[in-house]
């Protein structure tokens, strides 16, 4: 969810809070709300305003609904066999890397994303390590991008287009 429908969100439940709220008041038997809203209501100025902000929360509920049930296509990896299709999901990819990443000498901790490349003929891995403290850096971004390619390249057979390693935090802990 992008930064707009986060927005859009805030706004439409700030929106039905506030009506449910005076709605709540005119239970209870609070008059003032209804007399608010038909003086509103009477104005053409105020018919418009409401017409307006009624149909951007009716847009905007629709707009949650179409999100609700839209389907999020299978980030996989696609191999076709005599057999019939093997799907590997990404998922499955990022544990694998993950696993093959942690234990290389150096390496404290790893977050791994893994992406579809365009024609989604291979992938592209982003890593971000927590390094040992005595660890050479270019030394220990090379031997991941290498072992990441080659790893994901025998285990899964697919071939990795970019290895972007980055160095987020050194530990104080010395090399395993």
């Amino acid at each position: 969810m992008g930064i707009l429908d986060r927005v859009v969100l805030s706004l439409y439940a700030l929106a039905l809070t506030v009506i449910s709220f005076l709605t709540l008041l005119l239970t209870f038997g609070w008059e003032r709300p209804a007399v608010w809203t038909r003086n509103i209501m009477m104005s053409s100025s105020g018919r418009t305003t409401v017409g307006v902000v009624s149909s951007l929360i009716f847009l905007a509920g629709l707009r949650f609904i179409y999100y609700a049930f839209k389907r999020v296509p299978d980030q996989a990896v696609i191999h076709d066999s005599d057999m019939g299709e093997v799907r590997i999901s990404l998922v499955a990819v990022k544990s694998l890397v993950s696993r093959v990443v942690s234990k290389i000498p150096g390496v404290r901790d790893v977050k791994t994303r893994v992406y579809l490349s365009k024609g989604k003929t291979g992938v592209w891995v982003a890593l971000d390590v927590k390094a040992a403290l005595d660890a050479n850096l270019p030394d220990l971004s090379d031997k991941i991008q290498k072992t990441t390619a080659s790893y994901v390249r025998d285990i899964v057979g697919v071939a990795v287009e970019s290895v972007k390693v980055t160095v987020s935090d050194i530990s104080l802990d010395s090399r395993r």
